[in-house]
């Protein structure tokens, strides 16, 4: 009976595995940015939380020009002229919504407390593919405006973003926001990309024996193609020593 139940243990083995490596490449190939700005009134009026394949990596006050924190890949890139451009971008984004927020009048919405604008810009990407940017805008954690940069169309979420939503798109901020989302966004991510792949690269090979490195080598370039193949004529296998043992019963 052990013998009998071997082949379908290591079915459902393989099958596991083929789905966490499709399923685990799709997620390795897609990379994104995002970029939360909260503009708010008085002296500490904007901050910038940033997200890398949605892991935090910056704090930033945009209104004093301070970097609160940043994680240990950002202090490699905060001597690269990238990272100073980056952070002059962020800063103009937070003067502009400061403006908005400033003349800004919703329609049929009255806040609880002081108004306060959410925005959250993203731009995401898969390898050799097209970049996708857009912007979503909130009013005291109430979704009510969101960008498309690919197309440059404006969607209204809360009715009272309708007269916001005709103000915005008919004026210059419609080409502001999709050139700081498909254009300098890109670029950050790009630069973050090549920065992070330099850090995870080794220095210099690992030493090991000549017949270790053969069979590392052979393991590693299997496909789940070829361990499915293998793993069929290993079934063949069990399965013709089950019947020769069993004498065809």
């Amino acid at each position: 009976m052990a013998v009998a139940a071997s082949p379908a243990i290591l079915v459902r083995l393989l099958t596991l595995y083929l789905l966490s490596y499709w399923s685990g490449t799709g997620r390795a190939d897609a990379h994104s940015l995002w970029y939360n700005f909260n503009i708010t009134h008085g002296q500490q009026w904007c901050e910038v939380q940033g997200q890398a394949d949605q892991k935090n990596f910056l704090s930033y006050d945009c209104g004093s020009d301070k970097v609160l924190s940043m994680g240990h890949l950002e202090e490699q890139l905060d001597v690269t002229d990238a990272w100073g451009k980056q952070l002059e971008m962020l800063k103009e984004v937070g003067r502009r919504l400061r403006m908005k927020l400033a003349d800004n009048k919703l329609e049929d919405f009255t806040p609880s407390g002081p108004l306060t604008l959410q925005a959250r810009m993203s731009c995401e990407c898969e390898v050799d593919g097209p970049i996708r940017g857009s912007w979503q805008f909130s009013f005291n954690g109430q979704k009510f405006l969101l960008f498309d940069s690919t197309n440059r169309k404006w969607t209204v979420v809360q009715a009272g973003a309708r007269q916001m939503k005709e103000k915005w798109e008919d004026s210059e901020l419609t080409m502001f926001f999709q050139k700081v989302s498909m254009g300098d966004c890109k670029t950050w991510l790009r630069d973050f990309l090549m920065h992070r792949k330099k850090r995870l690269e080794p220095t210099a090979p690992p030493t090991v024996a000549p017949g270790t490195a053969q069979t590392k080598a052979m393991s590693t370039s299997l496909s789940p193609w070829s361990l499915l193949i293998i793993l069929c004529f290993a079934l063949l296998g069990i399965l013709g020593e089950s019947f020769r043992v069993t004498g065809g019963r």
